[in-house]
This record gives C-alpha cells, structure tokens and sequence, in this order.
C-alpha cells in the first residue's frame, strides 16, 4: 500500500505545476498575440485586393470579401479574449468547499483581505496542509481557465483559416476579372 504524501511535498508538487500552467498561458498569450498579426494581414489583404479605392469593385468580390473580413473578426474577437482573459471563470473552477487560495490567486486574497496587516496574518496562520490544498485548487483553476482559453484560440485559428482562404479565392476572381 502506498503511503500518502506529506504536506509539504504536495505543496511542493502543486507549486512545480503551477509554474508550467503560467509557462502554458504564456504560450497562449504569445499564440494570441501572432493570431491578431496574422489577422490584420487578411484584414489588410482583403482591403487591397477588393480595390477599395476604386468603384468597380464586382458584388462577387465585394461579397467574398465582406465575409473574410467578418470571419478574420471573428477570429480576431477571440484572440483577443485569450489575451484579455476570460469574463468569468467556468463554474468548475470553484468548487463548493471553496477556501480563498492565499498567496496563490492574488484576485481572491484581495478581496478576502482587505489590509496588509489581515494578510500577513492569514498567512501566518496557513498550515503548509492548508497551503497545499489552496495550491491545488488555484492549479484546478488554472487548468480550467487554460481548457477555455484554448478551445476560443483553436477557434479564433480556424476562423482565420478560412479568412485566409476566402482572400486567395477573391484575389485569384479578381486577378482572373482583371485579365479576362
């Protein structure tokens, strides 16, 4: 039979965790972030190639490229909730037996504390069993934040996938308009 884990090395194990989930949303933020760039050059691409500055543009045309510029905002609207976050944390991420993770969710221990003096003293009063289990649930928070974000930037990616490629198909009408 297996022994259980001491408090410490849990908390140990938590806080190892906690760093590669930070590591992951960085991941995440820096993918968002090449996202929107990507993004503003369908944008710029569709603009260009509908000849927004001249008048003869072909209600085809005009037609294909409205709908990449709304699919690129689209996929652009999502990034952009992966870099700014999410509104509210899924209902899984709380769970009933909810503790205010101190030190670990700085969004929470503000609320919960409202001076310096009442955090240093939860935090004192904090056994390392009581750190470990606000460390796992601040990693089950985290887990399920980077689950949401996730799915919204496989999303936002295959929005700008087809904003992509409904510009080749307008720039290949409007080549093929222009030689014809």
């Amino acid at each position: 039979m297996s022994e259980e884990p001491r408090p410490e090395d849990r908390l140990h194990l938590a806080q190892w965790h906690l760093v590669r989930a930070d590591g992951l949303r960085l991941g995440l933020v820096n993918r968002a972030g090449t996202l929107l760039s990507a993004n503003a050059l369908v944008m710029t691409g569709v603009v260009f190639a509908s000849g927004a500055t001249s008048s003869d543009v072909s209600p085809a045309i005009g037609a294909v490229g409205l709908v990449a510029l709304v699919v690129s905002a689209c996929s652009a609207a999502l990034a952009a909730s992966v870099l700014t976050g999410s509104g509210k944390l899924p209902a899984l991420s709380q769970p009933l037996d909810y503790v205010v993770p101190i030190a670990f969710s700085y969004g929470d221990t503000v609320k919960a504390y409202s001076s310096p003096e009442q955090f240093r003293a939860g935090l004192a009063a904090q056994t390392v069993e009581a750190a470990a289990d606000a460390a796992a649930l601040e990693l089950w928070r985290c887990i399920s934040v980077h689950q949401l974000r996730a799915g919204r930037m496989r999303r936002a990616t295959q929005y700008l996938l087809g904003g992509a490629v409904l510009l080749v198909a307008m720039a290949a009408a409007k080549l093929i308009t222009a030689l014809a």
